[in-house]
């Protein structure tokens, strides 16, 4: 891969990080209950970890951690998502954060599928994990609390 397809490969990271950064301070913002608005500013912190891993592969100093297989429920295949809005239900958005993370595993995968850069395979291998983690996550709450 030339450099200047490099450099817009992660910059299209890069902002999709920064618009999940944005998507969890929202919802941290309706949400009611003290739990989810504490998850979502984790993800939040998360979110903003994932952008700085990214601009540190753009300056050429990349530290992965070890990559682990995480469970997916599949419980994000089925819904629809919907709009955040002010009257939203914690239900809903547990849905739109679930869509928004299963999205980014998508994206993250293709992104890993269409490269062969090896260091540019375990950076999307990484992020497909950490994308991961979040949407098993949202489901496991989303069961827990929605479907119980």
């Amino acid at each position: 891969m030339d450099e200047k397809k490099f450099r817009e490969t992660i910059q299209f990271a890069i902002e999709r990080e920064i618009d999940s950064v944005h998507f969890y301070t929202q919802a941290s913002q309706k949400v009611n209950y003290s739990g989810a608005k504490e998850l979502f500013q984790d993800f939040v912190s998360q979110e903003e970890g994932h952008k700085k891993k990214l601009e540190g592969v753009l300056e050429g100093k990349v530290v992965l951690t070890k990559i682990e297989k995480i469970p997916d429920l599949k419980m994000s295949d089925t819904l629809v998502e919907t709009s955040l809005k002010p009257d939203i239900s914690y239900a809903d958005i547990l849905r739109i954060a679930m869509k928004r993370e299963e999205r980014s595993v998508k994206l993250y995968t293709d992104l890993k599928n269409r490269n062969l850069d090896e260091s540019l395979i375990s950076l999307f291998t990484f992020l497909i994990q950490e994308e991961s983690k979040h949407k098993y996550h949202l489901e496991k709450l989303y069961d827990d609390v929605i479907l119980k």
